[in-house]
């Protein structure tokens, strides 16, 4: 299915989308390599809720889908592979997930940057429904 099938039929396919942003994405923030990466329904973390999460120096990236737009799922994943970033010039520490951290403000700014570019050249994903997962 291409994406413009998608997008005419408004039923998010969101493994597709990912992939056709994914590029963007890396290109985005200067990738050679991509980590793994989980679509779960819901991320498992003992310290707080979340929509992603990135294991340090593991190249895993888990990303919640359940009910949300996928618009939101892209942020969270340009949030995380931003993390990925970060992991690989060895800029993370066993505190960089904190809020208010530096590493974790550079990753909500970069995803919000990375998502203007996503919008700007697929702005339709804005009409897409939630993923619905049951």
């Amino acid at each position: 299915m291409r994406i413009t099938d998608l997008l005419e039929s408004k039923i998010p396919n969101i493994k597709e989308i990912i992939q056709e942003v994914l590029p963007l994405i890396s290109n985005e923030l200067d990738l050679d390599q991509l980590p793994k990466i989980k679509l779960v329904n819901q991320v498992k973390d003992t310290k707080q809720p979340t929509f992603g999460k990135y294991e340090n120096g593991e190249a895993f990236i888990q990303v919640a889908i359940a009910n949300r737009h996928p618009v939101d799922i892209l942020r969270t994943l340009a949030h995380e592979m931003t993390h990925y970033k970060q992991d690989l010039q060895k800029k993370l520490g066993k505190d960089s997930g904190e809020t208010g951290s530096p590493t974790e403000n550079q990753a909500h700014e970069v995803a919000g940057i990375i998502m203007r570019h996503i919008d700007k050249k697929y702005p339709n994903f804005l009409k897409l429904d939630n993923v619905e997962v049951k």
